[in-house]
Parts: C-alpha cells; sequence; structure tokens
C-alpha cells in the first residue's frame, strides 16, 4: 500500500493510461487503454463516454489498494469542450461533441478564419493542417452550431474538462491554451486577439496554475468511484509540458532541451530565440505551466514511426540490430517525410521509400534519429538533450541520435513515464525538494558512413520540398 498516492490521468491521442505514483517517484499501478475516435456522429468525435467508463472501472480498482491523496489530468492538445456546467448530475455536460483535431472538414471557413487568427509574431501558433489549430476548430463550431456555441456557458481545454468532470470545477490553464491554438499571445501571458475578435473571452474559466487544486472530488463520483471524500483534483497539464515541467526548479540556461516522444515528438527549448522560429517548418513555441513561452520543433513521430513500419511490413515494437542499421546506409535506402499528412519540418512533402531496405524496422529508426536531430539542429540546441517518452526506451534509436549529434550530452529517461512525473511534481510543486527521476546517458554507436547518409538525406528531403513549393 502507497501512502499519499498521486494518481495521474494520462489522455493521450493513441492511448490512455493511470498510474498511481508514491512521493519517491515509485509506481505502485499502471494501466493502459487504446483510445478511439467515433466517426458516426455529427463530426468524428472522442469518446468521453467511453473514456469516462474506463477512468471509473479503472480508478474503482486502485481505489481498492492505494489511498489516493491527489488526482492530476494530462492530456494531448488542440481538443476542447463546450459546456453547461448547470445539466443534470452525471451528464457529460457537452453541448457538442469533443472535435477530432484530425478532421479535416473544420477547414469550410478558412477564408473567414484566416482574417482573424493573430500574426504568427503574436501568438506562435503556425496555420496548422485540419484542427490542429484550436482556434480554427472553435470558430468552425461556432459557424456550423451557431445555437450550440452560443448556449455553451465554457470552453474548456481538454484536460481541465476531464478535472471538471472529477471536481465540478471549472478553470483554464496556460500550458493548455498555448499549444499552438492561436487562443494565446505568449510574450504577453494572455489572450489572444481572436479571443476578443471572436467574441469568446467570457467563455473562458478563469485561469489556474497546473498545479492548484480545484477542490475536492465530486461526492458522487467519490462514491461510484470508491475515493475518499477529501480526494483533491489538481488543475491539470498539457502533456508534453508535463513532461518539461520536471526541469523548471533548474537555471533556464541549465534546463536540457526535453525531446517529448509519443504520438508526437516535440522537442522543448526553455533558452531558445523565439525571433528564430519558422512557422513553414512546424516550429512554434509553447507555454510551460509558468506563463513563460518555450521554443519547439515538432513532427509526428510516433505515427510516422508505424507508419513506416507499416509499409515495410514490420512491427513497431520488433528488434533491429547495428548491422541492420549499417545494411541499410549502405544500400542507401530512405524514407522520406511526411507519413503524417502535413505536419513536420517537410508538412505536406509526398512520402516515400526510397530502395529496398533489407530492415524496415532499421530504417523507421534511422528516420526517426534524423527527424530528431534535424528538430534539433533547428532550435539551435547545442546543450544536453534528455528523450523521453516512448522513444526513450528504443536504446537504439536514442544511441542514433547520440551517434549524429556527438557534441551534445544525449540522455533518456530511465522510464517511459515522464508524463506522471510530471504530475508528481506538480502536486509537490511548494515543496522543498523534488524527485526528479534519473536519466540514462546514451552511448555512440559505430556506422560507417552515418553523417554522408544524414547529408544526402536532408538534401532529398530539401530538393523536393523546395521543387513542391517552386
Amino acid at each position: 500500500m502507497m501512502a499519499n498516492s498521486l494518481l495521474v490521468v494520462d489522455i493521450g491521442k493513441t492511448n490512455l493510461k493511470i498510474t498511481v505514483l508514491a512521493a519517491d517517484g515509485s509506481t505502485g499501478f499502471q494501466r493502459t487503454q487504446s483510445n478511439c475516435v467515433c466517426a458516426d456522429g455529427i463530426y468524428p468525435s472522442y469518446d468521453v463516454e467511453a473514456i469516462w467508463d474506463w477512468l471509473v472501472t479503472t480508478i474503482g480498482d486502485v481505489a481498492t489498494d492505494h489511498p489516493v491523496c491527489h488526482i492530476c489530468v494530462a492530456a494531448h492538445g488542440a481538443a476542447a469542450a463546450l459546456i453547461h456546467p448547470d445539466m443534470d448530475e452525471g451528464t457529460n455536460g457537452l453541448v457538442l461533441p469533443v472535435l477530432d483535431y484530425e478532421w479535416g472538414g473544420v477547414r469550410e471557413f478558412d477564408e473567414e478564419y484566416d482574417q482573424l487568427r493573430p500574426e504568427f509574431s503574436e501568438s506562435y501558433s503556425p496555420a496548422l493542417p485540419a484542427g490542429l489549430n484550436l482556434g480554427r476548430q472553435l470558430y468552425w463550431q461556432s459557424r456550423h452550431f451557431p445555437e450550440e456555441f452560443l448556449s455553451a456557458k465554457y470552453i474548456l481545454t481538454y484536460a481541465q474538462y476531464w478535472s471538471w468532470r472529477l471536481c465540478g470545477v471549472v478553470a483554464s490553464e496556460v500550458s493548455a491554451l498555448g499549444s499552438h491554438t492561436d487562443l494565446w499571445a505568449p510574450k504577453e501571458n494572455t489572450f489572444s486577439t481572436l479571443v476578443d475578435r471572436c467574441d469568446w473571452r467570457e467563455k473562458f474559466a478563469p485561469v489556474r496554475r497546473a498545479w492548484m487544486s480545484l477542490g475536492n472530488v465530486l461526492p458522487s463520483v467519490a462514491k461510484v468511484i470508491g475515493l475518499a471524500s477529501d480526494c483533491q483534483v489538481l488543475t491539470g497539464v498539457h502533456d508534453s509540458n508535463a513532461s518539461h515541467a520536471r526541469f523548471l526548479e533548474l537555471a533556464r540556461d541549465a534546463r536540457p532541451v526535453v525531446v517529448s516522444t509519443g504520438t508526437w515528438v516535440v522537442a522543448m527549448h526553455s533558452s531558445g530565440d523565439l525571433s528564430q522560429l519558422n512557422q513553414h517548418r512546424d516550429m512554434l513555441a509553447n507555454v510551460d505551466v509558468t506563463g513563460a513561452p518555450i521554443t519547439c520543433a515538432r513532427y509526428m513521430g510516433g505515427r510516422e514511426y508505424a507508419e513506416i513500419c507499416t509499409r515495410l511490413g514490420c512491427e513497431p515494437g520488433g528488434e533491429c540490430s547495428t548491422h541492420d542499421l549499417q545494411s541499410v546506409i549502405d544500400d542507401r535506402a530512405f524514407a522520406l517525410p511526411d507519413f503524417s499528412g502535413g505536419s513536420g519540418p517537410f508538412g505536406g512533402r509526398r512520402a516515400e521509400i526510397v530502395g529496398e531496405p533489407k530492415s524496415g524496422l532499421a530504417l523507421a529508426n534511422l528516420y526517426a534519429a534524423l527527424m530528431i536531430d534535424l528538430e534539433l539542429e533547428l532550435l539551435d540546441a547545442s546543450g544536453p538533450v534528455v528523450i523521453d517518452g516512448s522513444f526513450s526506451q528504443n536504446e537504439l534509436l536514442c544511441a542514433l541520435l547520440a551517434s549524429l549529434r556527438p557534441g551534445c550530452r544525449i540522455s533518456r529517461l530511465s522510464g517511459s513515464d515522464g508524463v506522471a512525473q510530471g504530475c508528481l511534481l506538480l502536486a509537490h510543486w511548494n515543496a522543498d525538494q523534488h524527485c526528479i527521476r534519473e536519466t540514462i546517458q546514451c552511448e555512440q554507436i559505430k556506422l560507417e558512413g552515418l553523417c554522408a547518409y544524414r547529408d544526402e538525406w536532408r538534401q532529398r528531403c530539401e530538393k523536393d520540398s523546395e521543387d513542391r513549393n517552386a
């Protein structure tokens, strides 16, 4: 039994995860479940009732063995719930379904929306595909369903929606508002001009810090799940920013670049230069939990890795060797972006496999390492780097990155639970000492011709992108 446990609800785009952590960072429980999109409604949306049922069941299993005292929700970005909290108790509060950000139908009113959205120099949100700019989703909903949109009392970013379901208190939070939404002005640390142009400001709940307690779990929820009535629910956080938060107690110039990996790979540089961000290469400014801007470069890493494996008939969870990597390099086989349909530094380029690699998994690993290496270069990141999330458990990929960047110290988190560890720091934000999980240094591997392979890969990517934009 773990005293004073924190329960972390991690709602990712691909998977759901519940983790229970003790104050020292040790894991007492973890369970995952795939996350699906409902395609048969008025538009593709997240199945919030299926998620809720899974949360209730899983937390109920936890509560019998672990006295949970705090709950922190972390969730992916580019999602929001339009709610009316006065609806009958026990309902989900939604006046419209929570829209899936990969649905392209929100581009219907682009001509109007693009006249309203802020300049990049204000929001540091690039114009992204489909509904990846949350403001574009909201505008589409307001135009397509005006009555329902007007009836909504609050717009809640996704993590804060789940916090509200648990405790009944509404809040907004800066790391979610500042995640390429068009809704936030990072340098001014306030809502962007889009919010006032659309007259949405009053629909956003008061901004609360991610580490603040919103209140106790609702009595009805506590009774059903089996939680103590004094279990507190924190405001919650954007998932990549939870990973990054673990290093905020370090001086800004001493913080490593955090490469958060999962469905998305996001390189986050606290000391980066906002003026050097190139919106056409999927570079942007996120906002950390304190409200400070972070320069970021990203691509849909987990999704692209899996897609390359699918095209080449191999399992993403399989194993490959240094010999497999060398054979791909020697044969000059290449995976060329973009395998995500519009994201990343070469977003919109036609994806292709060049040559016939003997190992599809080796090619997928090379591609992932080359993309992360490029992101770090775009961010002018010359200092230490920490890899977090699913890719941190891929030792060969991490070693590849270390080999591509011999002048940098590349480390990986000892576990793949950086989001949960970040939430633990939030739960103990005002404590004198924080538990930071140890990192493992990534050792270089010797591969003949790796640098020349990287140069040719970049030349192929850049040339084809230039030809497409000519």
